[in-house]
């Protein structure tokens, strides 16, 4: 017998979605830092700077994964607290991480292809 009380599929899904940003975020850093690493290769050489790439990819993993379900409970914790004062709270939730889903998409394409994204909403519909 656990004493936690039982989650609710839509705590299990945001749990779940909320993860899933972690993720797509932790990589987002780790491809920015990929990059500034890799820079160093005009001043090391490059066993020394892979190395270095890989010391600070794995402080950063051990960091950020350390705290990922904390943040989690903390999220769900204040996204409950939240919904509570709102009439359509799961909706509202809900957009408010596909609205975080979207900035983390802009900033993969920045990251990516050096520029920020235009939408025409022609193109859209």
């Amino acid at each position: 017998m656990s004493s936690l009380p039982k989650q609710t599929l839509f705590h299990r899904f945001l749990g779940f979605y909320f993860r899933i940003l972690c993720i797509l975020a932790v990589d987002l850093i780790v491809t920015n830092i990929n990059g500034r690493v890799l820079t160093l290769t005009s001043l090391y050489e490059k066993p020394i700077v892979t190395l270095i790439g890989m010391g600070v990819i794995l402080l950063l993993f051990w960091f950020l994964f350390s705290i990922i379900d904390k943040l989690t409970k903390i999220v769900l914790k204040i996204a409950v607290e939240m919904g509570n004062l709102l009439v359509f709270r799961k909706t509202a939730i809900f957009l408010i991480l596909c609205g975080l889903l979207f900035g983390i998409y802009v900033l993969y394409y920045h990251t990516w292809f050096g520029a920020w994204p235009s939408f025409k909403l022609g193109s859209l519909i």
